[in-house]
C-alpha cells in the first residue's frame, strides 16, 4: 500500500470549498468500477498514478465525497493524491531565458536577415519593429544586452 506523504498540495485531497461539485449518479459509478480494477492493499504508485488520470479525464474534483466513496471501498484518497511525489518537491522552476541560454550567432544572423530586409529604407518605427521581432524571438527583455562585454 502507498505511504500517506505529507503535501499541502494533494490531488485528490478533499477541497475544503462548500461550492465543491457532488458526484453524479454516473461518476459515484465511475469511482467504483475503476476502483474494483485494483487492490487497495497492494496499490503501486502507477496504479495511483493511472486512477488520478481516469478520475480527471471524467472531470471527477477531489472533495470530501470522493474522499469517503473511495474511503468505503478501502482505498486512502491522501495517499492517491500523494502518489509519485516526494515530500517536500517542487515543480521546477520554469525554464528561464538568461543570455547564457541564447546563440548569439544565431541571434546575429537573425538580425542581418531582418536589415536585409529592410535595408532600402527604416525609420525609426522600422528600427524598432527589428528590435522588438529580436526581442520577442529570442525571449530578451527591453533592458537585456545582445553583448556580454566583460575583460
Amino acid at each position: 500500500m502507498i505511504n500517506s506523504i505529507n503535501s499541502s498540495s494533494a490531488n485528490f485531497m478533499p477541497q475544503q470549498s462548500s461550492q465543491a461539485a457532488k458526484l453524479t449518479t454516473e461518476q459515484s459509478d465511475f469511482v467504483k468500477e475503476t476502483l474494483a480494477e485494483f487492490d487497495a492493499e497492494n496499490l503501486t504508485e502507477e496504479n495511483a498514478q493511472s486512477i488520478q488520470a481516469a478520475f480527471k479525464e471524467q472531470g471527477i474534483e477531489p472533495t470530501k465525497e470522493l474522499a469517503d466513496l473511495m474511503s468505503e471501498l478501502e482505498f486512502d484518497a491522501k495517499s492517491i493524491g500523494d502518489a509519485g511525489r516526494v515530500e517536500g518537491q517542487r515543480p521546477p522552476p520554469p525554464p528561464q531565458n538568461s543570455l547564457e541560454s541564447v546563440d548569439t550567432d544565431e541571434v546575429v544572423s537573425y538580425l542581418d536577415e531582418l536589415l536585409t530586409e529592410y535595408s532600402s529604407q527604416l525609420s525609426d518605427e522600422d528600427k524598432e519593429s527589428i528590435l522588438a521581432s529580436v526581442q520577442e524571438k529570442f525571449g530578451l527583455s527591453e533592458g537585456d544586452s545582445l553583448l556580454n562585454v566583460t575583460a
